[in-house]
């Protein structure tokens, strides 16, 4: 039998065996791509198996760019195809496209809580994380969002990842932007706190010296009515601006509020490309020195106004390429035009060839470590800001030396008068006449200036006299609040009345504390809890006089006294006290509580986040806490807020019972500066069960006090609430 194919008028014609041997050719051929296709798919998984190392991951990642023709959700992303990336950094470039990237993580270490960073920079960024329901929960970040909407308010785009030991969560994260180069790192706080320490000081100090450069230039400018000075304090705020917005702090500081303004960050830049040539024009003096590259100057001047308009027409994608290209040419051209004219004799203008090699060098480094030619790190990302910097000192240098060099150039001219002829003296004498009032009008002015310089100065020590004193007077205010938190809190008395062998290892950070305890009997039933409020300080200690507040009002006033009922209560109080529901507030507390009946000797707990450890026989028992906390969760309070689990402890004999907040467990020190740990803590709490209960809380504090030894200091609020029930008694 045969069979006739006419596609494309081409026709075969076959046989029965030959239709065969296709048919099996077109099978293997397809298992084949299909394997390949849901093996290449399989981007490998980054282990996170050290909780005090950081992890650069964007070459660990599956990278897929969108087709604009075709629009990708979350539901249809985890179908396609992701190449693995190769590079350290994301790097978009050119035209507006937008990719997904695909990032397994496993968590292999006792660190729950990490932090996801993707650097920062003009780019609309969601990130999906997985829920309990096999759904996703999309986060948006970006420059297109205001900037208090961030869930952690810094120039980066970072989140915090709740990743539970040995779990293993894919996220799926969607970058659109024309221009965005960043590494992606995962790593606990500690390394982003370490790291932008360092930064914000270099930032800060870049940040401080144009200032300091501005106003100095600013001062000459209205004392010599110059215009090159205008024209370089003009370009120097506008330096500093473009800096502050590729760095995200414009937008931190500045217009947080008004994230469109992001999209007209070109104009800044073509603004201080402006100023820059006629500053140029102004000090080189290029219509007399070099005409050919006065009119190339004043066509780059034209074509930023160009770009300007362009942007403001809403091209906004195309005015940030025009840009890059007239930046990059400017300079170079800038570069070319201070070496022909340094030749040609006028030598101020060494200080522009030195300043503008400065800048290219400084952004050749930046553009090789964003195009991945060289490594991508803290220097080398910071590369334009470092080359402007050294091009600020240099420019301002070379306007002092531009006066310099008239300065030389009117005395040689004097010289070569006195010696041509004696006609010429009285016009010399005349000059220096006036050259000398000049330099006694400008002695003047300067001797004016530094006493109004010393007189500020005057004002300014009188001013730190003033807040000296009212740093005492707030510390007074604090130390007196903290009579009052004390006076709050159930006395030792109160408690040992009831339990003889307890103890309170209490030890606020600050004078005041964001932890506290409470104690209460109603009736035959003793309230013991152990609370953590969100800070520390005076804010904690807000917080912890309305959780004290309320708690007296659910026990008391309400007679509430089963250990679940208290934490759903309190969870309640909190979120309607700080109008959680309309407001973006988002403090709350971790706490633990037991309720021990004094007539069937009964044990209850409840607890939010902190858990309750007992030692009985020698042997230490945990029971665990939920994984909520009372108030500040929003998504809680609205859509799945859950009831705290009540636990029964029955026992015959005595147990000792500790409850706690982390911030023991979470101090640094040892000889490797590391968290105590809660491994290290619960096994100091079983060897401290086998001292004299009274002896106890001297045990913890001299533990404490060797763990930090005398470099550390403590980071949070202590509690350690101890007390035992003796049955066989």
């Amino acid at each position: 039998m045969k069979n006739i194919y006419s596609k494309y008028n081409i026709k075969f014609v076959l046989n029965k065996k030959t239709n065969n041997s296709i048919l099996v050719f077109i099978l293997i051929s397809f298992f084949i791509c299909f394997f390949n296709s849901a093996f290449s798919q399989e981007i490998s998984t980054v282990d996170l198996d050290n909780e005090t190392k950081f992890y650069s991951i964007a070459n660990r990642i599956g990278i897929f760019k969108e087709n604009p023709d075709k629009k990708e959700n979350i539901e249809t992303i985890q179908n396609v195809y992701f190449e693995q990336e190769i590079n350290k950094f994301i790097n978009l470039n050119g035209k507006n496209q937008k990719i997904w990237l695909k990032i397994p993580l496993k968590n292999k270490t006792d660190l729950e809580k990490w932090y996801f960073e993707i650097g920062s920079g003009r780019a609309k960024i969601n990130i999906f994380i997985p829920q309990a329901d096999q759904a996703y929960k999309k986060i948006e970040l970006g420059y297109n969002k205001p900037f208090k909407e961030r869930i952690l308010q810094t120039d980066r785009f970072l989140i915090p990842l709740q990743l539970e030991k040995e779990e293993l969560q894919t996220l799926f994260v969607s970058i659109e932007s024309h221009y965005f180069q960043a590494p992606i790192h995962v790593a606990p706080w500690e390394y982003y706190f370490e790291r932008d320490h360092k930064v914000d000081l270099a930032e800060g100090m870049y940040y401080g010296f144009i200032l300091v450069m501005f106003l100095y230039n600013l001062f000459l400018y209205f004392t010599l009515k110059e215009k090159g000075y205008l024209y370089y304090i003009i370009y120097l705020l506008t330096l500093g601006l473009g800096i502050a917005q590729l760095r995200g702090h414009s937008f931190e500081f500045l217009w947080g509020n008004h994230p469109w303004v992001n999209d007209y960050d070109p104009i800044i830049y073509s603004v201080s490309s402006i100023f820059a040539n006629l500053f140029f024009i102004d000090f080189l003096h290029t219509k007399r020195n070099a005409i050919v590259f006065h009119r190339i100057i004043q066509g780059l001047i034209v074509c930023f106004i160009f770009i300007i308009f362009v942007v403001l027409f809403g091209y906004k994608a195309l005015g940030s390429s025009m840009n890059q290209a007239a930046l990059g040419f400017s300079c170079l051209n800038g570069l070319l035009v201070a070496i022909f004219i340094y030749y040609k004799g006028y030598k101020p203008a060494q200080y522009m060839i030195v300043a503008w090699s400065s800048y290219l060098i400084g952004l050749f480094i930046f553009i090789l470590a964003g195009a991945g030619i060289i490594d991508y790190n803290d220097f080398t990302s910071s590369g334009l800001l470092i080359g402007s910097a050294i091009e600020v000192v240099v420019l301002s240098v070379a306007l002092a030396a531009k006066i310099d060099f008239y300065k030389k150039n009117q005395a040689e001219l004097q010289a070569k008068m006195l010696k041509t002829s004696e006609e010429h003296r009285v016009f010399v004498e005349t000059q220096n006449k006036r050259l000398e009032d000049r330099v006694v009008e400008r002695t003047e002015e300067l001797n004016v200036v530094n006493e109004e310089l010393s007189v500020n100065l005057e004002r300014l020590h009188e001013q730190n006299i003033v807040i000296e004193k009212k740093n005492q007077d707030i510390t007074a205010s604090i130390t007196y609040a903290k009579r009052i938190q004390d006076a709050m809190l159930p006395s030792l008395e109160e408690i040992t009345t009831v339990f003889p062998n307890s103890f309170v290892f209490f030890e606020p950070r600050d004078i005041v504390s964001g932890d506290f305890y409470y104690f209460k009997q109603v009736n035959k039933k003793v309230i013991i809890g152990a609370i953590d409020c969100t800070g520390h300080g005076v804010p904690g200690a807000f917080m912890s006089l309305i959780g004290n507040d309320l708690l007296n009002e659910i026990v008391e006033s309400k007679s509430v006294t089963k250990a679940s009922h208290i934490l759903d209560r309190l969870d309640e109080g909190i979120t309607k006290v700080l109008r959680q529901t309309d407001t973006r507030i988002r403090d709350g507390m971790d706490a633990a509580f037991c309720v021990y009946d004094l007539e069937t000797q009964v044990m209850e707990y409840a607890g939010a986040r902190n858990p309750l450890i007992y030692i009985e026989n020698g042997e230490l028992k945990t029971i665990k806490a939920d994984r909520q906390s009372i108030g500040g969760n929003l998504i809680k309070n609205q859509f799945n807020k859950k009831s705290f689990t009540n636990h029964t402890l029955d026992f015959t004999q005595k147990i000792s019972f500790y409850l706690f907040t982390d911030g023991f467990q979470d101090q640094f020190g040892g000889a490797k500066d590391k968290k105590y740990t809660t491994k290290r803590f619960r096994e100091t709490l079983l060897e401290a069960s086998k001292q004299p209960f009274l002896e106890q809380q001297e045990f913890l504090r001299l533990t404490l006090k060797n763990w930090m030894g005398y470099t550390n200091r403590q980071i949070d609020d202590i509690l350690v609430f101890g007390f035992e029930i003796d049955k066989t008694n």
